[in-house]
């Protein structure tokens, strides 16, 4: 009787120590619950609510053309919000998804200023054939830029085999870049005076075909650019020196590289 009498009172503890874990288990996440309620009603009134941090100024700063009132715009930001209801990380990636935007960093400045800071992308070269007023530019890396970013004054690249291009996109044929790489080594001072150049041609397999602000077209093939750009412009130099009225500059062979005036015709034409 006795031992029957404790094996009952031992499980009848257990029951409850059972049933006390049950319930501790299940207060926990009301309790958790309870207290994130309570944690957001606590921030809303010191914080997202407290007219203490209303913005009554936003700061901009970019390195480009676009203007305050476009910013602002693409931010979705204005004075009178309240700073903290403003969350940096969204209004930046609102501001990354600008094709002409490169970076953008935005912070809080207490207790009332928000601070953006925009660096553009700059259009080296527009899309298409000269002349044809083709809306779309490109950045160094090769971003895609809207008509804002056009002028009459950048170089033309044609023959771009992408299709469908909009301003945000990234064009993907590889002869854009090797383009863009020529323009920068024309870009660099010692090549800058003597090589302008204002077309671009990528549509050849083997080659690129440049047009020169002074008239000439070079054929140059993709591999040393750096070497043969230099090259050509020593003989750009050396026909000027001479007279002669190169219109050709052939820089596809393999180190004869050759200048040819306007009235040259091929031998094989010829026959």
């Amino acid at each position: 009787m006795l031992k029957a009498a404790a094996s009952a009172d031992r499980r009848r503890t257990r029951r409850r120590l059972a049933w006390r874990w049950l319930a501790l288990l299940a207060g926990i996440p009301l309790l958790l619950g309870g207290l994130a309620w309570g944690g957001a009603l606590a921030w809303r009134a010191m914080f997202s609510e407290n007219d203490f941090f209303v913005i009554r100024q936003i700061e901009v700063t970019t390195d480009g053309s676009l203007g305050r009132g476009h910013i602002l715009e693409y931010a979705r930001v204005s004075e009178g919000m309240n700073l903290f209801a403003v969350d940096p990380k969204s209004v930046r990636d609102l501001l990354m998804s600008v094709p002409v935007v490169g970076q953008a960093q935005v912070g809080r400045r207490l207790p009332d200023t928000l601070v953006i800071d925009v660096t553009e992308r700059v259009a080296v070269a527009r899309l298409g054939r000269a002349g044809s007023g083709s809306p779309l530019a490109v950045d160094a890396q090769g971003h895609v830029l809207g008509p804002s970013s056009v002028r009459a004054s950048l170089p033309v690249i044609a023959g771009v085999r992408d299709v469908g291009l909009r301003p945000g996109d990234v064009v993907k044929d590889p002869m854009l870049a090797e383009a863009l790489q020529v323009l920068d080594l024309c870009t660099r001072p010692e090549l800058r005076a003597e090589l302008a150049v204002t077309t671009i041609g990528v549509g050849g397999e083997d080659h690129l075909d440049v047009g020169l602000a002074t008239g000439e077209q070079v054929l140059l093939s993709r591999e040393e650019m750096e070497e043969k750009l230099d090259k050509l412009r020593r003989m750009r130099r050396e026909a000027r020196r001479r007279g002669l009225d190169l219109a050709v500059y052939d820089m596809t062979v393999e180190r004869n590289y050759v200048g040819r005036p306007a009235a040259w015709k091929d031998p094989a034409e010829r026959d």
